[in-house]
């Protein structure tokens, strides 16, 4: 696992050394804030524009990194989708996920906070509520019960701005799914 971790952050130091703005999401924020599990894959949003491509090809060699083709990068961007990073020697998969200009997006973004991560670093993570409604919206699209566990652990673990959430809740009509959730 430390290998992993230890990969992860090369990336994340990349991405911060090259001010390429980015949040952790995914199991690995709400681990962070909860309680841990294995995870397959870890989850970054990124903030790009196309342009911004092929400095980020440039970031992860291909003699270390499985990196999509420079125009499989800007098409992404340019859509807001999102793409795979591999790292040769670990066997990493992190996802790359372009930021959408959804309002809740746009917010939660601008919300993300630096917190202690590995061996005295930090990294931009989701706020434990935006973890929390994106939890939400998957169980809602996919039925998966570690979602919820997930929600959970954060709900024991980490202090919420409740009516932050309760907004967010209302306004992207998850209501069913927080309800079963606590």
């Amino acid at each position: 696992m430390q290998g992993i971790i230890q990969t992860f952050f090369g990336i994340i130091q990349k991405l911060e050394e090259n001010d390429v703005q980015y949040m952790v999401v995914g199991s690995m924020a709400s681990m962070t804030y909860g309680e841990p599990r294995m995870t397959h894959d870890l989850d970054v949003v990124i903030n790009l524009i196309p342009q911004d491509a092929q400095r980020l090809e440039s970031l992860f060699p291909h003699d270390q990194f499985y990196c999509p083709p420079l125009e499989v990068m800007r098409s992404e961007i340019i859509h807001r989708g999102q793409f795979k990073l591999i790292d040769h020697e670990s066997g990493l998969k992190i996802d790359l996920v372009v930021r959408k200009n959804t309002e809740h997006a746009l917010c939660e973004f601008a919300r993300r906070r630096k917190v202690p991560f590995w061996q005295g670093t930090e990294v931009y993570l989701a706020s434990p509520e935006d973890v929390i409604i994106k939890k939400l919206e998957y169980y809602r699209e996919g039925g998966s019960q570690k979602h919820l566990k997930d929600i959970r652990g954060i709900l024991a673990e980490t202090e919420i701005d409740e009516a932050y959430l309760a907004q967010w809740v209302s306004k992207l009509g998850i209501e069913q799914e927080w309800k079963m959730a606590h």
